[in-house]
C-alpha cells in the first residue's frame, strides 16, 4: 500500500516509523530538511523536502498513485487544504487532522466529504473519550476474561 505522510511532526513521524515497520510504501513530507534527514537514515521510508499545500510537492510525491494520504501537520487548515489538493489530484482515501470540532458535526460531514475529506483525527475529542471512559470505569485499567468468559 502506498500512503503519504504530509508533516514530519510527533503524529506523522510516529506514523511513519510503524507503517515502515510493517512494509508499506511510505511517503513523508515536511519543509524542514533535518527532520526529514533523521527519519530517512533511520527507517525505510522515502521523504520529500516540500510544502504539502503546493501542487508541486504532491505531484512530486505522485500522490494520485497514492492508496491513502495523510495530513498531520500543526497546522489544521494546511490539513484540509492538503486532503483536498491530493483528492483532486486522484489518492483513494484522505486522512487529515482537525482541532476544531466543528468539523465533526455530522451536520458538516457532506460539507467536509465534498471538500475531499474522507476521514478526520481529532486528538481533543479521542483524549476526551479516553478521560470519559477512565472515570467510568475508574476500577478497572485492564479488562480481560478469565475462563472464557464464564
Amino acid at each position: 500500500m502506498k500512503i503519504v505522510i504530509a508533516g514530519a511532526g510527533e503524529v506523522g513521524s510516529h506514523l511513519a516509523k510503524l507503517l515502515s515497520n510493517e512494509n508499506q510504501d511510505i511517503i513523508l513530507i515536511d519543509e524542514n530538511a533535518d527532520k526529514l534527514a533523521a527519519l530517512d537514515a533511520a527507517y525505510n521510508i522515502m521523504t520529500i523536502v516540500g510544502c504539502p499545500t503546493t501542487f508541486g510537492t504532491l505531484r512530486e510525491t505522485n500522490v494520485g498513485s497514492a492508496d491513502l494520504f495523510i495530513a498531520v501537520t500543526p497546522y489544521e487548515t494546511d490539513n484540509v487544504v492538503a486532503c483536498s489538493m491530493a483528492k483532486s489530484l486522484g489518492v483513494k482515501t484522505t486522512v487529515a487532522r482537525i482541532a476544531n470540532y466543528d468539523y465533526m458535526d455530522p451536520a458538516n460531514r457532506e460539507m467536509v466529504r465534498r471538500m475531499g475529506v474522507d476521514r478526520l483525527i481529532y486528538p481533543e475529542y479521542l483524549a476526551a473519550l479516553e478521560i470519559i471512559t477512565a472515570l467510568e470505569h475508574s476500577w478497572v485499567r485492564h479488562w480481560f476474561e478469565l475462563h472464557e468468559g464464564q
